[in-house]
């Protein structure tokens, strides 16, 4: 036996739906990583920049304590500065003098140029510049006058002075300044020349770096701090003067991704290349699934309601407006197709309506001969002994169902028809078998002209007179009530006091199991194949037997009238 595995389908809208959920993680962890990036790329660029920062730092703070030592071993201890004194002479100065710029120039060998140095003997009122002079002479006058006066002003200071600052002409210096026994020693240099080795640094645009003294004011700038919105795209970074051994701290506005803003830009760039996409190929799905997969969803549940057509109703089915050319060309073919399909369709049930109306034709006409020979034993038994008044009889009620049977061709009869019909019956059998049957009929009078069957009800009529023996040698008695139920249904009750239906009759009712055409039977048998021809599932037919004894049948049918 070959075992086939069947691979489980879904519809096209479920397939897009799940696509577009598998969509949004992604697009959901790329924003995560790309978050991550972003922040990783900050501190990477923050890292970078503090490790300048702090080489820059150290390098300089190395430098100030180089200059500083120099400053005052020089101004105190070196017998450089001796013959300045008041017993001395110019000659003197003058050699001093030019031995202090040499001792200065072999220094500015290894802190460099930028750093100059004054000195003045208060004493002798003598200022001069001990190092070559990078100043213009303004510039030089504001400094010498700046100098000269601090000193006039402290009266002199102790070795551990520190570094101040200095403005001249919109430049600002920073000085250290020594004065011991009337003569001052001092260093200067130009704040930009000291941040020049920072000037590489990667800021951004409106990035800047600020210098703040030690009570917390700033006296340099490099440009205006960013502002908005743009002060977002910047981090603060502070480098304290105290744990740098500098005299000043420095604060620099650098931007959020510095020197690895290509990097971020081209990754960003990538992502919003891949969301475009997404959008292209959501709005081509959804363009899809209108001109495509929406009228396909249409023309297959179009295909579902043609089962619930009703009869007479012509099958239109036909896509919604589709520019693909496929789909257009099936809508043409599949149309042609409807229609010969709706043709074949009325030309089959034509037929089968034919082959039903025959098959009830032939079941009545199985019913007609069943009573034709007993009635004419009758009649011939009457002659036969003389009674002629009950042959008489006898003819009249025999002709008038005979006549009834044979106009009985149509699929529907009044009720009233067949209830005279049932009487003349059982007129012929009480004439024939020479007893008498009570016969109880309850039906309202505008039931009479209620649509049945015909020959329905006298079958089981003359399955009560056939079969129904009551006990005790009473007279056979048949109830006949006809009702119209609350859900517009004919309801017929037919009842007997004989001795009611076999079991094995009954358990094949109830089991629906198919009753075999014999002679016994036959007429409930055809009954049976006449309503579900007529009626399909909209009938009800109970036999039991009743508990005070005999047989009970129960018929439900719609209500109809003409």
């Amino acid at each position: 036996m070959n075992n086939t595995k069947r691979t489980r389908s879904y519809p096209v809208v479920q397939v897009l739906r799940k696509t577009v959920w598998l969509a949004l993680p992604i697009v959901v962890l790329f924003v995560v990583v790309s978050w991550f990036s972003f922040s990783e790329i900050r501190r990477q660029n923050n890292l970078a920049l503090e490790n300048a920062v702090n080489i820059y730092q150290t390098e300089l703070e190395h430098k100030l304590s180089a200059i500083k030592h120099f400053v005052q071993w020089t101004v105190v201890h070196d017998p450089i500065l001796d013959p300045f004194k008041t017993t001395g002479h110019m000659g003197e100065f003058r050699q001093a003098s030019n031995d202090l710029r040499l001792r200065v120039s072999d220094m500015q060998y290894s802190t460099g140029s930028e750093y100059q140095y004054f000195f003045y003997w208060d004493e002798g009122d003598i200022f001069f510049n001990a190092s070559e002079l990078k100043l213009d002479y303004d510039t030089y006058k504001a400094a010498k006058a700046k100098i000269t006066s601090d000193v006039k002003r402290e009266g002199g200071s102790a070795p551990d002075s520190s570094w101040a600052s200095l403005n001249i002409r919109g430049r600002t210096y920073l000085y250290y300044l020594i004065t011991y026994k009337h003569r001052t020693f001092v260093a200067m240099v130009s704040i930009e020349d000291m941040l020049s080795p920072l000037s590489s640094l990667n800021l951004g645009e409106h990035g800047n770096i600020r210098v703040q003294s030690p009570i917390g004011d700033i006296f340099y700038q490099t440009g205006e701090r960013p502002s908005g919105f743009e002060r977002r795209l910047y981090d603060n970074l502070v480098f304290s003067g105290e744990e740098s051994g500098l005299p000043f701290t420095l604060l620099i506005d650098a931007q959020i991704l510095g020197n690895y803003g290509t990097l971020f830009i081209l990754q960003f760039v990538v992502f919003l290349a891949a969301l475009m996409l997404s959008f292209i190929m959501g709005g081509y799905i959804l363009l899809t699934y209108k001109k495509v997969i929406l009228p396909i969803k249409l023309f297959s549940e179009g295909l579902k309601s043609m089962g619930s057509l009703e009869e007479g109703e012509a099958a239109e089915l036909e896509l919604t407006d589709s520019r693909v050319q496929e789909l257009n060309q099936i809508n043409d073919q599949f149309k042609n197709l409807i229609h010969e399909i709706t043709r074949l369709r009325i030309d089959v049930y034509e037929a089968e309506l034919d082959k039903n109306k025959f098959r009830i034709h032939f079941l009545q006409q199985q019913i007609k001969p069943h009573f034709y020979l007993n009635c004419l034993t009758t009649i011939d038994s009457m002659v036969s002994l003389g009674d002629l008044d009950a042959a008489q009889k006898m003819l009249q009620f025999t002709s008038r169902y005979f006549r009834y049977l044979f106009q009985a061709d149509k699929d529907f009869v009044p009720l009233g028809n067949e209830l005279d019909h049932i009487s003349d019956y059982l007129a012929i059998q009480n004439m024939r078998l020479s007893r008498s049957t009570e016969y109880d009929l309850d039906v309202a009078k505008e039931l009479l002209s209620a649509d049945i069957p015909p020959l329905l009800l006298i079958t089981f009529i003359e399955n009560s007179i056939k079969h129904a023996s009551p006990p005790g040698g009473e007279a056979l008695h048949i109830g006949l009530v006809c009702k119209k139920t609350q859900d517009e249904r004919l309801s017929v009750h037919i009842t007997d006091n004989g001795q009611g239906f076999p079991s094995d009759f009954l358990k094949k009712i109830y089991n629906g199991e198919q009753l075999e055409d014999n002679g016994d039977h036959i007429g409930i048998t055809n009954c049976i194949r006449r309503m579900r021809l007529l009626y399909g599932e909209a009938f009800e037919l109970s036999l039991e037997n009743s508990v005070t004894g005999g047989a009970s049948v129960i018929i439900h049918i719609p209500y109809s009238e003409n």
